[in-house]
């Protein structure tokens, strides 16, 4: 056996002391780094056999078979469930904030305040049909009243259209995210194969998969193949070095999101593109239907009534709203022209007759079967804003409920994977003691084989 094999021991005791310190040396300037876990050297113990039919084995120092990042799968997996349905909920509870706002209510100048300065003006108009500056009244109100409902529906639309363009956006980043992925699979499966540590790159890639379940729920895992694979609604977005894309389709209703490579539309499950399209597919289209409904109930129930009347010249009552889909209006001749407001039931008791103008104003209180309910005009009204305030609070909660539990997680993952520079000194100390006396043991047998080369053998010299 070779005399130098105790320096070749504490060469391997050197290097694999020296490599333990910089990779404590690398947790610790690391400590602050985003999405960064703590790695932890490897040692193994090396030998070799001798003896006739190499019978023994003998130590032969220590090597670094690999270096380990400390991370806890399960808990990661736990962490982007949860962040997905974060991310949904945020992102609801936020465009329901800006439908409460399209409302406004209560308040001075949203729809409930000025239906009801619209009602009060009828009322007054009941009390003098002949009153000119009654009838000028009712027709600004009328107008006031249109154009805020205009306005509503405008503000809805202008919000789905933003959704739309968030949705173009979020699908773009995920295909970004997808394609970044898929080439640090490629730079760890090069790195692996090299013999060299990929534990930084896999950090990288947790850290882009933590975001990728913020606007997506997925599953990752490693295939049959040894492939890291990433799966969306059923279909793969990753596999390996290669990604998916996907497309905002707007040549269709309403834009579907569909995949290139499948020609299928895409399923989501959770995340913040699921909440983008609940909100403009369930509760925005929800919300504008029923604002509709109210709009064309109030408009043909006060025509009707309007038209069956007389207006101050003796002429029979015309629409006094004229209303399509999103757009109200007054009647542009009554516009012009306030004495055609119609507000006498007998034309031979014009201009005292109020008879009509009580009935319009009693509209108010009466009951409808609207959209399959049995109510008011303006208690329907007062549902729907009930409904989008029932909305935006249920959402709220479980945002910050979903909020409080991903910070759990995440604190619980930054307990295994976080840098502990308590612990990181330890070690350091631990490995720097080890090195100083690999070196100390090289100085020993240095000392060693100077006796057997140089002071044995000499008598007789």
């Amino acid at each position: 056996m070779s005399s130098f094999l105790g320096i070749e021991i504490a060469k391997k005791a050197l290097f694999a002391s020296q490599m333990a310190q910089q990779t404590v040396s690398h947790n610790i300037s690391n400590a602050n780094t985003p999405g960064y876990s703590r790695q932890r050297v490897i040692l193994e113990s090396t030998y070799s056999a001798y003896g006739f039919g190499a019978n023994y084995q003998m130590g032969t120092g220590v090597k670094i078979s690999d270096i380990n990042r400390i991370r806890d799968e399960f808990t990661d997996r736990q962490y982007r469930n949860e962040n997905s349905s974060l991310g949904q909920w945020n992102i609801e509870s936020s465009i329901l904030k800006q439908v409460e706002a399209v409302f406004n209510e209560p308040s001075d100048i949203g729809i409930s305040s000025v239906l009801n300065e619209f009602w009060k003006s009828v009322e007054t108009l009941s009390k003098d049909p002949s009153s000119q500056e009654a009838r000028e009244t009712v027709k600004e109100r009328g107008i006031t009243l249109a154009n805020t409902i205009n306005h509503a529906f405008t503000q809805l639309n202008d919000i789905i259209n933003d959704i739309n363009y968030r949705i173009s956006v979020q699908v773009n980043n995920i295909n970004s995210i997808a394609n970044q992925i898929a080439q640090l699979n490629m730079q760890i499966q090069q790195t692996q194969i090299g013999g060299a540590s990929a534990a930084d790159l896999m950090d990288k890639r947790d850290l882009l998969l933590d975001e990728l379940s913020n606007l997506v729920q997925f599953e990752s895992y490693v295939d049959e193949n040894g492939l890291f694979t990433v799966n969306v609604g059923g279909a793969i977005l990753v596999k390996g070095t290669e990604s998916a894309t996907m497309e905002f389709d707007t040549s269709v209703a309403d834009g579907k999101i569909t995949w290139k490579e499948y020609g299928s539309e895409l399923r989501v499950l959770k995340g913040e593109l699921k909440g983008l399209l609940d909100l403009r597919d369930d509760k925005l289209k929800n919300y504008i239907d029923t604002l509709h409904n109210f709009t064309k109930k109030f408009a043909q129930e006060f025509n009707k009534i309007h038209r069956s009347g007389y207006d101050l010249n003796g002429v029979e009552g015309i629409n006094f709203f004229q209303y399509e889909f999103g757009r109200l209006k007054v009647n542009p001749q009554i516009v012009q022209n306030p004495s055609k407001i119609a507000a006498a039931e007998d034309q031979a008791k014009i201009p005292g007759d109020n008879r009509i103008a009580l009935k319009l104003a009693a509209l108010r209180n009466q009951i409808f079967e609207i959209d399959g309910r049995d109510c008011t005009i303006d208690e329907y009204y007062g549902a729907l804003i009930s409904k989008i305030g029932v909305d935006s609070q249920e959402a709220t909660r479980a945002a910050d409920s979903q909020a409080f539990m991903v910070s759990q997680l995440d604190e619980r993952r930054k307990m295994t994977s976080s840098v502990s520079l308590d612990e990181e000194m330890t070690k350091m100390i631990q490995y720097l003691h080890g090195f100083n006396a690999a070196s100390r043991m090289v100085t020993t047998v240095d000392e060693m084989l100077n006796t057997i080369i140089n002071r044995m053998g000499i008598t007789g010299r």
